[in-house]
């Protein structure tokens, strides 16, 4: 291998120009869950309806659809697959529904840090 004053120069370039490509790039991280029920039993993963309540007591829904073929089961996020979600301080409940009956069912937080982040609290 030989050593040429070109390459090191393109190397230079390189390096002198990612610190200040990382210093323009934004970077926003939400809190959020996801949320999959499957049926091990099943031949093909059902539709699942998620119904989620907020600390105000407003509920909001959103329909995982079952992934390649009916073979995995889908999943769906909150609160982006959520119409009309927020993110507010408090406690919240999920429901999994499968054909309108109750198969699952569980609770999460949003919790503010001493920051002013809000902090995503599985329960």
């Amino acid at each position: 291998m030989t050593f040429s004053f070109r390459s090191a120069a393109c190397v230079a370039v390189l390096a002198t120009a990612a610190p200040a490509f990382a210093q323009n790039v934004l970077y926003t991280a939400r809190p959020a869950i996801g949320l999959s029920v499957s049926d091990k039993m099943a031949a093909r993963q059902p539709r699942v309806e998620f119904t989620v309540t907020m600390p105000d007591g407003k509920t909001t829904t959103a329909t995982a659809e079952s992934q390649g073929g009916g073979e995995r089961a889908g999943t769906v996020h909150y609160p982006s697959d959520f119409g009309n979600a927020g993110t507010r301080v408090g406690d919240y409940t999920w429901v999994a529904r499968i054909g309108g009956k109750v198969v699952l069912d569980g609770r999460f937080s949003y919790r503010p840090t001493p920051d002013g982040q809000m902090l995503f609290v599985p329960r």
